[in-house]
């Protein structure tokens, strides 16, 4: 990909995320970009595909940073890494929850855009039930996804607080190890 999309992009997901999809507009993330509109369609065709392009992208990131997060940690120990990074983003400057949440509550049920959260979603439910799995505790995991999609959300609105996170990780904990 060129530097040029790269920068779209980059600027894309980071007024989305600050802002919302439906208020940030094309013209807007052209501006901020440095871009030329000839540059911005030659790219991407309308705002539908640009989400799409945002959603993959930070899709691809997300998963890599969470792999290299967990490293070589399975089961139990896997499972403190997948909360711990969690933990890790909420506590950002610019945490503003899910953008793959919202990208499908903004979208008019765009099937695309759906298909990408879903996909999305999909995976870090299988990535913690794979190490449910290997800690012999596979009936746990929709548990512990739906706790940290509802922390998500919860830090969101309540703000983040370190000895809360440190609570719900010690009862996961505890739960993990005494099924």
């Amino acid at each position: 990909m060129s530097k040029s999309a790269l920068k779209i992009l980059d600027t894309a997901e980071r007024l989305f995320n600050k802002n919302n999809f439906v208020g940030v507009g094309v013209d807007c993330i052209r501006d901020e970009s440095g871009c030329s509109k000839t540059t911005m369609y030659t790219y991407f065709k309308n705002k539908n595909q640009l989400i799409i392009s945002v959603l993959q992208t930070r899709d691809q990131r997300f998963k890599h940073s969470l792999f290299e997060y967990i490293g070589i940690a399975e089961g139990i120990d896997a499972i403190d890494k997948i909360f711990e990074w969690h933990i890790s983003w909420f506590q950002k400057q610019d945490f503003k929850g899910c953008l793959f949440v919202r990208a499908v509550a903004e979208s008019s049920n765009e099937q695309d855009i759906l298909t990408i959260a879903i996909a999305h979603k999909q995976w870090i439910k299988q990535l913690i039930e794979k190490h449910c799995l290997i800690a012999k505790q596979p009936h746990l995991y929709e548990l512990i996804y739906t706790l940290i999609e509802g922390l998500i959300s919860r830090f969101l609105v309540d703000g983040f607080d370190l000895t809360r996170a440190n609570d719900i990780k010690q009862t996961i904990n505890i739960l993990l190890y005494n099924h």
